[in-house]
């Protein structure tokens, strides 16, 4: 049979002393970390986007932000040579090789589309290495409001948009500029 005494302490007060907190030197201060899964991923992510601008580094841009020049080995751009204007890709490579060497307005001259993913693989970059050195503390403070702003379809449908408009601008700039 379970024990069926009573207790003597009620059961919404704490049965502990009262001990006033004392509050320790600011080097004894336990620093509060987040869980190193987060901080795994940060690092992860804050690598993947430093190799992303390094391969970007290493190419040289073209004078002509939408030219039929060749990087990384691919064919030209067939969508280009058969109807005579840019496809929705043309001029990113060129606009990440500009913009990581800071030229911005030549990189979102060549593809505002890449000139912006350019941006915000470098913002990316520095937040993934400020949370793996911080921990939970910098993905509360900074990543978390921004993902947060949309669901991810809403930022996939952001990202599509912004690649359509960019392609809009160009085909209108290719036309105006007599590149066709």
């Amino acid at each position: 049979m379970p024990h069926t005494e009573p207790s003597i302490y009620p059961r919404f007060v704490d049965p502990r002393p009262l001990v006033p907190a004392v509050d320790k030197a600011p080097s004894e201060r336990r620093r509060i970390e987040g869980p190193n899964h987060l901080r795994s991923v940060g690092l992860l992510v804050s690598l993947g986007c430093m190799a992303i601008l390094l391969a970007a580094w290493h190419l040289e841009p073209t004078d002509l932000p939408l030219g039929l020049k060749s990087y990384l080995s691919l064919p030209a751009c067939a969508f280009r040579q058969r109807t005579g204007y840019p496809c929705p890709t043309c001029g990113m490579t060129t606009a990440w090789a500009r913009a990581v060497r800071g030229d911005l307005g030549s990189a979102f001259r060549a593809n505002i589309a890449a000139g912006v993913f350019a941006l915000v693989c470098a913002i990316a970059a520095l937040g993934g290495l400020a949370t793996a050195l911080g921990g939970r503390s910098c993905y509360n403070r900074f990543v978390e409001p921004v993902l947060g702003l949309l669901r991810p379809r809403q930022w996939f449908y952001l990202a599509v948009g912004l690649i359509i408009f960019a392609w809009a601008w160009n085909v209108l700039w290719a036309f105006v500029a007599g590149d066709t």
